[in-house]
């Protein structure tokens, strides 16, 4: 039997029988009596389904608490965390409700809500985390249908990647007085590897021979879980024979080549040391961590690198990606349009 009832808060409640017998209830998360009954008439649809299928019922809590574990398994850490950090805006907004229960009207109140509360960038994050998730669900007989199906990915506006000029590099360096640190800068600079990459990098990684450094998936994967090489250039070769000579003792080809203590150097503590040091340079503010990596993009723009050989070095899987640094090669299009100059 269903119920439905406005609370003293002006919202509109459901209150049913679960399948235990208890009596229960969920907010239909509006105000509008014609929304409410929409929202029932849905939320019967999908326990009629329900019960049909016999599905597995789960409290949103144990499913994140069971999906974190699995994203664990086949996610970097930084996606993983991800993962986590949206499936926790979720499990605010909802409460601990049976994950079946959630309906795609739902959803999108969910998304416009995130829009207006953090930003289109995070409701865009959200519901690619979301889509994923929910197919994991129906996987395991959770849920029958994905709430996410029928919601596009919402456009953002195009912004333009920041880095660093080869001057402010400079500068920036003079004020890194870590030796760590500024030896992990000029790697990620000079090679493009995403953080994690770089805070996992193991010595059987690194061929000197051949000069070149291989993500393989080994020890982490990467974020496109595609293995690729890396060419070590005259600067970033010069940093790995340092470290190798003053490490030579402890170079096991498992040993992390960055460390702490023999663990993985905490991401945020990198990240925070970073920002300090660019505010101490005077350098524009908005410059991260992950500014390195734009910065090897552009300068390799810079110098006429083909942006296919780009898009490997950085390990994209859609070159769509990398052309957004291809406007940091203006010069290309002034030459051109300067070429029809002289026509009139």
């Amino acid at each position: 039997m269903f119920c439905l009832s406005k609370r003293s808060n002006g919202i509109f409640y459901i209150f049913y029988d679960s399948t235990s017998g208890k009596r229960t209830c969920i907010s239909t998360k509006t105000k509008y009596k014609a929304e409410a009954i929409k929202f029932l008439s849905e939320f019967k649809d999908e326990v009629k389904k329900r019960n049909e299928s016999k599905i597995d019922s789960i409290l949103l809590n144990d499913f994140i608490s069971e999906f974190t574990n699995y994203s664990n398994t086949i996610h970097t850490f930084k996606t993983g965390k991800a993962y986590n950090q949206s499936l926790n805006f979720l499990f605010n907004y909802f409460g601990n409700i049976l994950i079946s229960a959630i309906s795609n009207s739902q959803m999108i109140k969910y998304f416009e809500n995130r829009i207006n509360e953090s930003s289109i960038y995070q409701a865009r994050k959200d519901l690619i985390c979301f889509s994923s998730s929910f197919n994991y669900a129906i996987k395991q007989k959770y849920m029958i249908n994905n709430p996410c199906e029928g919601i596009k990915r919402f456009k953002i506006p195009e912004k333009q990647p920041l880095f660093f000029s080869e001057s402010e590099f400079q500068t920036l360096l003079r004020f890194i007085d870590k030796e760590i640190i500024k030896d992990m800068v000029i790697i990620s600079a000079h090679t493009g590897l995403r953080q994690m990459e770089l805070l996992t990098l193991r010595w059987s990684q690194i061929d000197f021979k051949e000069k070149v450094l291989i993500l393989d998936n080994q020890f982490s994967i990467t974020k496109s879980k595609r293995v690729r090489a890396i060419p070590l250039n005259l600067s970033a070769l010069q940093i790995f024979t340092k470290l190798e000579i003053n490490s030579r003792n402890n170079t096991d080809a498992n040993n992390l080549i960055f460390s702490q203590n023999g663990h993985i150097i905490n991401p945020g503590f990198i990240g925070r040391s970073f920002k300090g040091y660019v505010l101490k340079a005077g350098l524009n503010p908005k410059l991260h961590w992950h500014s390195l990596r734009h910065t090897c993009a552009s300068w390799l723009i810079q110098k006429g690198v083909p942006i296919f050989n780009i898009q490997h070095i950085l390990g994209h899987a859609d070159i769509k990606t990398t052309a957004i640094y291809s406007h940091i090669r203006n010069e290309d299009l002034s030459e051109a349009l300067g070429r029809i100059s002289n026509n009139n």
